[in-house]
């Protein structure tokens, strides 16, 4: 089976309940450049990737060639998605392909999204039909084929009322502007041309048919652009401010149960986010170690946490080993903030020792101060964890057993094409920091600035190491930085890179709030 899914206007959250339900089950999902690069994340691990995106003047794909890799996916037999942006009817070409899978006789089913022809303009303020200036609107294509004449839809146009919508318009947005006039529209006609409707960049310009052109040049606009020409173009029905960070776009580098966090924080204060680099959890071969210690547990008094997912880890690990919990009863437990207080919590202890400052070279200072002689401490941590903190404990003559018990490995997600898009990037540890890197030096040109799919089927193409540092450090020159924590913010010192925004208090809640306190009195 075959579904045609229409993934809405670039805003993740605007596609359909019924169309993400299909995404997360499919095996294989074919997409493009305009379909909204989050839902990719949405996917089963196994699912396999196309991308047949199309792009003005240089297509990756030509539309025969979708429809035969359409036909030769659905008779595998598999659950097949096909993303397209918008709505798969609505100037999507769904109708082409939906032809080639009828006369291949493969089953498919048309899942409709929110076209970008009333949610774009929309989002900025302007309905497309509004009692007493608009009882219609009008959807047109603003791209021709190379071969085409100049289009009738303007002398229709010309005969009827309300607003007229172009999609894929703005190369020829001179060139319809004159035609409009051309056909008896009136100069003074307000027309707002708004690019990159509900992603990371939206802008929107307004004037009228005589000067948009001249301003939407002055502006720079990109592609994807909606063009609004009639009255309610000229109307502004946005909503009163939302938060301090309403038209802030954010950067999450950072564990899934993380980012999900920081996003809702930032949906609290009106912000958008958008998770560019995944950090996932991996365990070394030094966790036979933590295991070896568990076993002579009453060697040890204090027993320390520096990340959350040491947490999780370690209490997975004791349930599997099938370890009596009743064995830590004589430990302490020092933890380093209070997300890992929490964390702690959770699994049923309480944290005996937190520093007032939540930092590891606090916690280290702290641990020196409250262990007494004789007590020893186990200390599992990540791979990369603080130099720092070793120091501290050496020079306060602290007993301890560092065991490096996972790592935290950085993985591309599709999101990262919007980089050079956002307003700021957050990071809540070091490994985040290099993981960010790494992928951006993988990528090549990493800017997002081109698509660069992320699957076998597609092609990678790659600039030089210097050329691709160069592109990196003048996008991230317009990107602010939050970090949390001192050894994060030394992580982005050492790369090049200074930290913004570093909240008082390190945890989460105070990061995100901190963002928000930067954006209000900016």
């Amino acid at each position: 089976m075959v579904y045609l899914i229409g993934a809405g206007p670039g805003d993740p959250g605007l596609i359909t309940v019924k169309g993400l339900e299909f995404i997360k089950q499919c095996d294989t999902i074919i997409y493009d450049r305009l379909g909204t690069y989050q839902l990719l994340e949405m996917v089963k691990p196994d699912c396999r990737r196309i991308y047949v995106g199309k792009q003005a003047g240089s297509h990756y794909k030509k539309q025969p060639e979708i429809n035969e890799i359409l036909v030769e996916e659905g008779r595998k037999g598999n659950m097949v998605v096909r993303l397209k942006g918008g709505d798969p009817f609505v100037f999507g070409r769904g109708g082409e392909e939906v032809t080639a899978l009828l006369e291949a006789g493969i089953p498919f089913q048309v899942i409709p999204g929110i076209t970008s022809a009333v949610a774009v303009p929309e989002v900025c303020g302007i309905p497309v039909t509004h009692r007493g200036t608009s009882r219609s609107f009008h959807v047109i294509t603003g791209h021709k084929r190379a071969d085409a004449g100049i289009s009738d839809d303007y002398d229709y146009i010309r005969n009827q009322e309300g607003t007229s919508v172009f999609l894929m318009g703005l190369n020829r947005l001179p060139q319809i502007m004159e035609r409009l006039v051309q056909t008896g529209a009136e100069e003074h006609t307000p027309v707002a041309v708004i690019s990159k409707g509900t992603m990371p960049g939206q802008q929107i310009v307004r004037g009228d048919i005589q000067s948009i052109a001249d301003k939407v040049n002055d502006a720079k606009l990109e592609s994807p652009a909606i063009i609004v020409v009639g009255e309610n173009a000229a109307l502004d029905f946005t909503a009163p401010n939302r938060g301090p960070l309403q038209n802030v776009h954010v950067g999450l580098v950072g564990t899934p149960k993380l980012r999900e966090k920081m996003r809702v924080a930032i949906d609290a204060l009106g912000g958008q986010s958008y998770s560019i680099v995944d950090m996932s959890v991996e365990q070394t071969e030094e966790k036979d170690r933590l295991r070896v210690a568990l076993e002579h547990i009453e060697d040890y008094s204090w027993l320390a946490f520096t990340s959350q997912n040491t947490i999780t880890l370690f209490f997975k690990w004791l349930r599997e080993w099938n370890i009596d919990v009743r064995k830590l009863a004589h430990l302490k437990f020092a933890v380093v903030g209070a997300g890992t207080r929490g964390a702690l919590r959770s699994e049923g202890y309480i944290a005996d020792y937190v520093p007032d400052e939540y930092t590891t070279s606090a916690l280290a200072m702290g641990l020196a101060n409250v262990m007494n002689d004789g007590e020893k401490l186990l200390l599992p941590r990540a791979v990369q964890g603080s130099e720092t903190m070793l120091d501290i404990l050496d020079k306060g003559g602290v007993t301890y057993e560092e065991i490096p018990v996972y790592d935290v490995v950085g993985r591309r997600m599709e999101s990262i094409q919007y980089l050079k898009d956002l307003d700021v990037i957050t990071f809540v540890s070091a490994s985040g920091v290099r993981g960010f890197l790494k992928v951006l030096d993988a990528e090549g040109n990493g800017s997002g600035m081109d698509h660069m799919p992320n699957d076998v089927d597609s092609c990678r193409e790659h600039t030089n190491n210097t050329e691709s540092t160069l592109k990196i450090h003048d996008i991230m020159k317009n990107i602010r930085i939050a970090a949390l924590g001192d050894v994060t913010e030394k992580a982005l010192e050492k790369a090049g890179y200074q930290a913004d925004i570093v909240p008082e208090v390190g945890d989460i809640e105070h990061l995100i709030s901190s963002i928000g306190e930067f954006y209000t009195h900016r």
